[in-house]
């Protein structure tokens, strides 16, 4: 199963994850333009961030070069997790952590405005 975008909304944030892929760390920049499209038809659309539990310093994505994160905005959109690591389908909400995240019962997960992470950092350029 996928998110069930139409063909405009499915282009606007595949075009998003072209500018802010998982290496770029502007994970924020690509939350504000997928919930900004996701919103549209779901309003249960929300930004939620991902942090280290405990003495855990950084979030591991299961990555071929995984980046050193403190943190990870994404969007819960559709009943599914979108970001740059899913790709515009996204993966459903419920199996995200363990899918795409190592030592994922070592990681708090929090909603947050997406419009408040990072701002004036991460532009949507």
């Amino acid at each position: 199963m996928s998110v069930d975008w139409n063909d405009d909304e499915r282009s606007e944030v595949e075009g998003a994850i072209k500018r802010f892929p998982v290496e770029s760390g502007k994970c924020a920049a690509l939350a504000r333009v997928v919930a900004r499209v996701g919103i549209s038809r779901d309003p249960s659309t929300r930004g939620r961030q991902i942090k280290p539990r405990g003495a855990a310093r950084f979030v591991v994505p299961k990555h071929s070069d995984p980046p050193r994160w403190v943190s990870h905005t994404f969007v819960d959109t559709h009943r599914h997790v979108v970001d740059a690591l899913t790709g515009a389908s996204g993966c459903p909400s419920a199996s995200y952590l363990a899918t795409h995240w190592e030592y994922a019962d070592a990681l708090t997960v929090q909603d947050v405005d997406v419009e408040m992470v990072d701002p004036g950092i991460q532009e949507e350029t």
